[in-house]
């Protein structure tokens, strides 16, 4: 059975995760009999293969979160012989088999999350990756965390890279990316690309700042498109007024699938102003799509882009300055990195990332459901 509570709203990264993992493995012959997903809202499932019957499960769509997870999950995996908790957290009395995959946590960082939110989420992520029989990790950097805030023991988590899912990689028609940019900004434009969570540690309004100067300096017709969730409820679209740049930025909090691969593969440049990340999947994303990347140094790049992206040693707007310039005004460097990303994603793939899960969940599972 498999927690699929990320799958049941808008599919940002964990939710795409469980996804891709199970349209592997409907095409994959597995260890059990049949893949469950369970979840307390309505699941749509596209693209699956015919070799492992998956079956939806929905029901408790009226509690709140957490007592779903933690009171009605465990009652309907109840004899399971796998429970596979793919997003940090596990039901802590459930008695069976947990295999439980974290994708990054940023204890090092004091300052990202308000105390609430971490006294709400910190003691769960540990306590279920404490009970979990074993913890996938999505970089040796967040093996290390686990260890180190966590102290689960190292012989108990395995390292698993995640990947791009195919449609990044694919060769879209010109057309479609110019229709798909008209929709998302307005006009026809060149622009440069952010995607994820608006949180602290991505510095989105050093960005902000950065790419006015820039644009201004050089006299760029370019745009700026932020996509993902604002959690940290960061004034957009002041900022890009206090800059002057009020008609120059675009924000939208989520975007399908198939209308984000094209935007990416029409971006001039994906700038991802990181310090810490558990691994970057939109930097995977990116990379795919054949777009030049522009981050800065922080604990997983070397895991994840490796050289294949041009990175900075601080998020300060001084050095954002010069590293949207070195791209953006050289089409060579930017036809390089593009090229280097493109080769350095296909090193990672869906395939081996469900193989491999698979091979830790039917290790780790019980005998057989009771």
């Amino acid at each position: 059975m498999v927690n699929a509570l990320r799958m049941s709203d808008q599919r940002t990264g964990q939710g795409r995760h469980i996804e891709f993992l199970i349209q592997q493995w409907s095409r994959m012959k597995i260890p059990f009999d049949r893949l469950t997903l369970m979840s307390p809202g309505e699941l749509h499932l596209e693209n699956l293969g015919d070799a492992t019957p998956v079956n939806l499960r929905t029901f408790g769509g009226w509690l709140p979160t957490i007592l779903w997870e933690q009171v009605c999950l465990p009652e309907r995996a109840r004899g399971t012989a796998m429970l596979f908790c793919p997003s940090y957290t596990s039901p802590l009395f459930h008695r069976g088999s947990v295999v439980l995959a974290n994708h990054g946590i940023y204890e090092a960082l004091s300052g990202e999350f308000p105390l609430l939110a971490r006294l709400r989420s910190t003691p769960l992520q540990r306590y279920s990756a404490r009970q979990a029989r074993r913890v996938i990790a999505n970089s040796l950097a967040t093996r290390a965390d686990l260890v180190r805030f966590f102290h689960i023991p190292e012989a108990k988590i395995d390292t698993i890279y995640p990947a791009a899912h195919d449609f990044f990689f694919q060769r879209h028609d010109p057309a479609s990316i110019e229709a798909e940019v008209v929709r998302t900004i307005g006009r026809k434009a060149p622009y440069v690309i952010f995607v994820g969570k608006l949180a602290k540690r991505r510095n989105v309004p050093n960005l902000i700042e950065a790419f006015a100067l820039v644009r201004r300096e050089l006299d760029l017709p370019h745009h700026l498109l932020i996509v993902g969730p604002n959690t940290t409820r960061l004034p957009v679209a002041e900022l890009a007024c206090a800059h002057g740049i009020n008609d120059a930025v675009t924000y939208r909090p989520y975007v399908e699938l198939e209308p984000l691969a094209r935007l990416y593969a029409g971006a001039d440049l994906f700038a991802l102003p990181t310090v810490y990340e558990g691994i970057s999947q939109t930097m995977f994303e990116a990379m795919a799509s054949g777009t030049a990347v522009l981050t800065v140094d922080h604990p997983t790049l070397e895991e994840g882009a490796g050289n294949a992206a041009l990175s900075l040693p601080t998020p300060s707007v001084e050095n954002l300055v010069k590293g949207l310039k070195s791209l953006l005004t050289n089409p060579e460097l930017r036809r390089a990195y593009a090229e280097k990303g493109r080769q350095r994603a296909k090193r990672f793939t869906w395939e081996t990332v469900a193989r491999e899960t698979m091979e830790i969940l039917d290790r780790e599972a019980s005998p057989a459901d009771s």
